[in-house]
C-alpha cells in the first residue's frame, strides 16, 4: 500500500479490507500494541520508507479504536500498560476475600532455586508483552521506563542482598543507541548498590544482534543526532551489524518473543525436582484453601 494511500479517502470495499488485515495481524499477535501491530504489519499493509511512517502509525491506530469501540475486535487484544489505576485492594465481604484469594495463592517456586531469575523490560509496552509468561512462572517483572531511576536499581540491589544468591537478570530492549546503553547503565548500577557482593548475570535476551540477523525483522534508520550513538556505532560494528539500522522489539512477533522468553525461563529452572514439588505443594494448599472458601464464612 503506498503512502498516498494513507492520505486520502479509501473507498468502503479497501477501508474493509485494511480492517481485515488489521484484523488478522491482532488475532495471529495479541495481547499486544497498537504500536507492536504498525510495526509486524508494516511489510504487507504500510510503506517501510521513514517519509510516511507517522501517518501510516497514526492510520493503524486510529482503525484499530475504532474497530474496538465497533466490537470487530476485542479489547482484550490490544494492551496499554501506561495507564493503570492506583487502589486498595477491597472486597465485599470476607466470603469474597477468601474466594479470591484461595485462587489467587501462589508458592514462590524459585525460592528453593539456586539462583533468582528476572525479566526487565525497556518499556511498559514490551512489559505487557510477556507478562503473560512471567506471572505464571513467578517471574519478577521489571519495566524500566527508559532510564531505570538509581532508586529503581538501588531497591533491586537491596533484595538481592538480602536473598544472598546469585542473579540472572533477562533484558528486552531495542537495539539502538538508547535500548543498548540503558541496559549498560543499569548492569552498572546493579552491580555497584549490590557492593559487587552478589553474582549478577545480565543477558540480553532481545533485541539481540542474532535477533537482526537472523528474523527478518522491520528495521529504520538510526538517530544519528543520539548522544549514546557512537557507542552504538563501535558495537554494531563488533557484531557485524550496520550502524545505520535500528530495531525495535515491537518488531519482533509478540508470540514468537513469548514462547522463546518461556523456553528461556523453563532452562534456568536448575532443580527440576524441587520446582515440580513446590508445584505439587502449591496446588494441595490451593485445595485446602478452596474448601475454606467453600466452607463460608461464620458471621
Amino acid at each position: 500500500m503506498s503512502d498516498a494511500c494513507t492520505t486520502k479517502r479509501r473507498t468502503n470495499r479497501e477501508m474493509a479490507a485494511f480492517r481485515q488485515a488489521l484484523f488478522d495481524i491482532v488475532e495471529r499477535n495479541h495481547p499486544c500494541s497498537g504500536r507492536q501491530v504498525y510495526y509486524v504489519g508494516i511489510g504487507s499493509l504500510w510503506e517501510k520508507d521513514r517519509g510516511g511512517s507517522r501517518r501510516s502509525y497514526n492510520d493503524a491506530i486510529r482503525n484499530l479504536g475504532h474497530m474496538r469501540e465497533s466490537g470487530m475486535i476485542p479489547w482484550g487484544w490490544i494492551t496499554d500498560a501506561t495507564r493503570y489505576v492506583r487502589i486498595e485492594t477491597m472486597y465485599a465481604s470476607p466470603q469474597e476475600a477468601l474466594d479470591r484469594w484461595s485462587e489467587a495463592y501462589r508458592r514462590d517456586l524459585w525460592s528453593q532455586q539456586p539462583r533468582r531469575i528476572e525479566v526487565w523490560a525497556e518499556s511498559d509496552s514490551t512489559s505487557s508483552l510477556v507478562e503473560s509468561v512471567t506471572r505464571p512462572l513467578g517471574v519478577g517483572l521489571y519495566s524500566c521506563r527508559g532510564q531505570a531511576s538509581k532508586e529503581f536499581a538501588h531497591n533491586a540491589a537491596s533484595v538481592y542482598m538480602s536473598l544472598g544468591k546469585p542473579v540472572t537478570i533477562l533484558y528486552l530492549g531495542d537495539w539502538d543507541p538508547s535500548g543498548l546503553a540503558i541496559p549498560r547503565s543499569l548492569e552498572e548500577r546493579l552491580n555497584r548498590y549490590s557492593n559487587d557482593e552478589i553474582e549478577i548475570d545480565f543477558q540480553r535476551f532481545a533485541i539481540t544482534p542474532a535477533n537482526v540477523h537472523d528474523d527478518d525483522l522491520q528495521s529504520h534508520e538510526v538517530n544519528t543526532a543520539d548522544r549514546n550513538y557512537r557507542r552504538f556505532a563501535e558495537e554494531c560494528t563488533l557484531v557485524g551489524l550496520a550502524p545505520q539500522v535500528a530495531v525495535e522489539v515491537e518488531a519482533m512477533s509478540p508470540p514468537l518473543l513469548r514462547n522463546r522468553l518461556e523456553r528461556r525461563l523453563y532452562d534456568l529452572v536448575e532443580d527440576a525436582t524441587m520446582w515440580n514439588a513446590t508445584l505439587a505443594a502449591e496446588e494441595s494448599e490451593r485445595e485446602i484453601f478452596r474448601r475454606m472458601a467453600t466452607s463460608g464464612v461464620s458471621s
